[in-house]
C-alpha cells in the first residue's frame, strides 16, 4: 500500500496512525495540493489528501473511506471503528464530532490564508472558530474510561488526538490562537496519552510545517 499525503494534513495523519496502530506496513508519498496538484488529482480528481494505493492498484481517497476499508479488512477483533451495533454508532458520533470540530479549524485557516489581509472576513473565522469550540467541548464533557468510548482505543481517540493537536498547532502569523493550552484539559491528557504511541511519533509532522501561508496554486 501507499499513503499519498503529507502529515501536516490531519486528515492523511489520522489515516497514518491507523495504518501504524493496526499494523498495516505502508509505503509513504509526502506531496500536497498545494505543491503538487497535477499529480494529486491522478490519484483522486478532486485533488484533496489522503489516498491509499492498494496492492492491486485500486485508489481510495478520503480518510474515512480509507479508514473504513482498513476496519474491513482487518476484521472485528482490531478494528478501530467497531463493525457492528451498538459500538459502532456509538465510536461513529464521537468521530464526526470531532471531524465537524477539525474541518471547521481548517475553515478558519483557509479563510485567513487564502485571502488578502483585507478581504478576510473575521466573523466568518469566529463563527465556524465558535462551532470548533462547541465540538470540543461536548467532547471534553465525555467521561475517558479511559478512552472516549471503550475499554481500548478507538478511532475516536486517535482522531480527537489529532484535532486537538491541529487545533492547538504551534500556530499561523496573525492567525488567532484560539485554543490555547489547557483549554481541555481532558482531552488533551487523551492526547498526550496517545502520543507516547510509536504510531503518533513516527507520523509527527516537523513544526515547521505546521506553519505556513499557501497560496492558490495553479489550476492544471
Amino acid at each position: 500500500m501507499m499513503l499519498v499525503g503529507r502529515y501536516r494534513s490531519p486528515f492523511a495523519r489520522r489515516a497514518a496512525i491507523s495504518l501504524k496502530t493496526l499494523g498495516i506496513p505502508y509505503d509513504h508519498k509526502p506531496i500536497t495540493a498545494w505543491g503538487n496538484l497535477k499529480e494529486m488529482r491522478s490519484y483522486n480528481p478532486v485533488g484533496r489528501v489522503p489516498a491509499l494505493v492498494l496492492d492491486n492498484g485500486e485508489v481510495l481517497f478520503d480518510s474515512n473511506a480509507i479508514l473504513d476499508y482498513l476496519d474491513q479488512t482487518v476484521g472485528p477483533d482490531k478494528a478501530l471503528i467497531p463493525l457492528t451495533e451498538p459500538g459502532r454508532h456509538k465510536v461513529m458520533r464521537l468521530v464526526v464530532a470531532a471531524m465537524g470540530a477539525l474541518e471547521k479549524v481548517v475553515h478558519s485557516v483557509y479563510e485567513f490564508t487564502m485571502h488578502p489581509p483585507e478581504k478576510v472576513h473575521q466573523p466568518w473565522i469566529d463563527h465556524n472558530l465558535s462551532q470548533t469550540r462547541e465540538a470540543l467541548t461536548w467532547l471534553e464533557s465525555l467521561p475517558q474510561t479511559p478512552w472516549l468510548e471503550s475499554a481500548r482505543m478507538t478511532q475516536a481517540d486517535i482522531t480527537t488526538a489529532v484535532v486537538i493537536q491541529f487545533a492547538q498547532r504551534p500556530g499561523i502569523d496573525g492567525f488567532p490562537d484560539a485554543f490555547p493550552k489547557g483549554s481541555f484539559p481532558k482531552l488533551e491528557s487523551l492526547r498526550d496519552r496517545i502520543a507516547k504511541l510509536p504510531a503518533w511519533q513516527e507520523t509527527m509532522p516537523p513544526e515547521e510545517e505546521m506553519r505556513f501561508r499557501p497560496t492558490i496554486p495553479a489550476q492544471g
